[in-house]
């Protein structure tokens, strides 16, 4: 029965059924009007558009769901993706705009500054789009990043980003009581290694080779492998970590089983754990950013994630400290550009001490 209006009570109501792409599709709804010429309006409008509708082809009907199922199912990274799906949900992507990414971007994170709209929605909305869009299974979608120079764009409430040096990490193990953490810290330190591929790295694997002093990260955030070289102190570190492992793994199969009654000191937390293959130890980061809070409180360190004192710290460590240029820095930290390295990582000196090492009286020669 095609739709048609009747009044019931003040107002207009639509009854029927529309032909759509998924077939009949009932209707009865009131039309908010009680003007009877307002009320065919919305009917007619509703018929041209269900029409619209039908005409459609697949790649118009596409929806951002399947293209985030897509994306997924390639063996793509999920982190951020969650937030946008929701959002986008039932949403053609046919239908979307740059602006209305954007738009999701400021109503996901209102108190973020530009930098995050861009890392955690424009990058992955983009990405999940373009690989349906260049699988031809929907149309490409043009979306602009935010800059500096938009006027919605803020400086961050967040503590400016900052580097160490050894002091804080010798602190930090020196007050640790997890030799996973202490190895970790160091690592990081030392090779510039973001926290997602430190901790995927397995112990018996050839990609941590001990004898050239070497580890190889695989898929990287850029989807390449990498190559760090590790310090003769960090292959010490790692052989104590092994042997550390080897005597929870003996622990652990000594236990007595939780079914059965017991007495005495009961097996809690790592020591009631069998001991992964994983170098570290830790499979998940949210395990590993606990842990470093709880030993940075212990040892009235601020507590500053695993970037600052990996990746940060290490460029400021190699650049500005011990002088080394930046295409070396680039080339042993992983950073595919040079400009990026300068720009977010090498971190300045600061304090007076830095004028008078440069410019300090060291002697004055005599005239003549």
């Amino acid at each position: 029965m095609a739709l048609t209006v009747y009044k019931r009570g003040r107002f207009w109501w639509l009854t029927g059924t529309v032909r759509t792409y998924e077939g009949e599709q009932r209707v009865h709804e009131s039309t908010g009007e009680t003007d009877e010429d307002a009320a065919h309006e919305i009917r007619l409008n509703r018929e041209n558009e269900a029409k619209r509708d039908r005409d459609l082809g697949p790649k118009a009907r596409y929806l951002f769901e399947e293209a985030v199922e897509a994306y997924l199912n390639a063996g793509k990274s999920d982190r951020f993706i969650l937030p946008i799906l929701d959002h986008f949900r039932g949403t053609r992507i046919s239908d979307m705009t740059g602006e209305m990414v954007r738009a999701a971007a400021i109503d996901l994170y209102p108190e973020a500054t530009y930098l995050t709209w861009n890392r955690q929605v424009i990058t992955p909305a983009k990405a999940v789009i373009n690989l349906s869009a260049d699988a031809g299974r929907c149309p490409q979608v043009k979306i602009k990043g935010f800059s500096k120079k938009d006027r919605i764009s803020r400086r961050s409430k967040a503590a400016p980003k900052r580097a160490v040096d050894r002091s804080y990490i010798d602190a930090f193990r020196k007050h640790s009581d997890d030799p996973r953490l202490s190895a970790l810290m160091l690592f990081m330190f030392q090779t510039g290694a973001r926290i997602s591929d430190a901790l995927k790295l397995e112990d018996d694997s050839a990609d941590v080779d001990l004898v050239e002093r070497r580890v190889i990260f695989r898929d990287m955030k850029n989807g390449e492998d990498g190559e760090a070289d590790i310090t003769i102190e960090m292959v010490y570190e790692i052989q104590q970590l092994r042997i550390w492992r080897q005597e929870r793994l003996i622990e652990w199969e000594e236990r007595i089983p939780w079914s059965r009654k017991r007495s005495g000191k009961r097996d809690s937390g790592r020591g009631a754990m069998k001991p992964n293959n994983r170098l570290f130890g830790f499979i998940s980061r949210g395990s590993v950013y606990k842990g470093i809070k709880r030993i940075c409180e212990k040892a009235k360190l601020p507590y500053l994630g695993t970037h600052q004192p990996g990746r940060h710290s290490f460029a400021t460590e190699m650049i500005v400290r011990n002088r080394i240029d930046v295409v070396t820095t680039a080339k042993k930290g992983r950073w595919s550009d040079p400009q990026v390295l300068l720009n977010h990582y090498a971190h300045e000196e600061s304090g007076s001490g830095v004028i008078d090492k440069v410019f300090g009286k060291k002697g004055r020669k005599r005239a003549g």
